[in-house]
């Protein structure tokens, strides 16, 4: 069954599983409650002021906490920073993965995948990307969540990859190397992704079909 998405797409119904498996795990990696509200809430001021410009109190302002509410779950701002490159970095590898495991072909796979990347409510796109590539090029991210980064960042590519090869040995995909081919696809979803937490919800985003004709296989 398919339906029709805030962008005006026909979105599948496996691609609305996604989105639901993103959530699952998310709340499967932060089961209580209040550290998720913490956590969401964060992400949306250190994607707007930054490591540097953010304050415990503004985040507590946020989630509608008291800083000491805060401080029972974490100890600093840098340890919530951690934790959600953490999330984020798990998070990537687990949500191509995911998508591996759906029954189609490889090419229906990405599109699904990209379809639940791109949902404005997904959790895989409320600014994990953007987090992701401060905490590799920010001098004060710590560095423990610069050694997170490093240490998972392969993690996408490995399920992506595969998926790639398979869809070339269809005669789905383009004859070109799946790395580089991978590296393409995250680089635009990162870019749309950073392009909506700027811009909000409503501003005009590419068809799935767009964004994967660089993919495609011309038939």
């Amino acid at each position: 069954m398919n339906v029709h998405s805030e962008r005006g797409e026909t979105v599948s119904a496996q691609s609305e599983e996604l989105e639901k498996k993103f959530m699952e795990g998310f709340e499967e990696a932060v089961p209580d409650k209040g550290t998720r509200q913490i956590l969401l809430n964060a992400i949306e001021i250190f994607a707007r002021k930054g490591l540097e410009g953010t304050k415990i109190k503004d985040i507590a302002a946020r989630a509608g906490f008291s800083q000491g509410y805060v401080y029972n779950y974490f100890r600093s701002k840098d340890e919530i920073f951690i934790k959600i490159v953490d999330l984020a970095a798990e998070g990537a590898g687990n949500s191509v993965q995911y998508a591996a495991a759906l029954k189609g072909t490889p090419y229906e796979k990405i599109v699904w995948l990209t379809e639940a990347f791109l949902s404005p409510d997904s959790i895989a796109m409320q600014h994990w990307r953007l987090i992701m590539l401060q905490a590799m090029t920010s001098e004060a991210v710590p560095e423990e969540a610069k050694r997170i980064s490093k240490e998972k960042i392969r993690k996408p590519f490995e399920h992506l990859i595969p998926i790639i090869i398979e869809g070339q040995k269809a005669g789905e995909m383009v004859e070109e190397d799946p790395l580089v081919l991978a590296v393409t696809y995250f680089s635009i979803i990162q870019g749309l992704g950073i392009t909506r937490m700027q811009n909000g919800k409503n501003i005009p985003f590419p068809s799935t079909e767009v964004i994967l004709s660089f993919l495609r296989r011309n038939k």
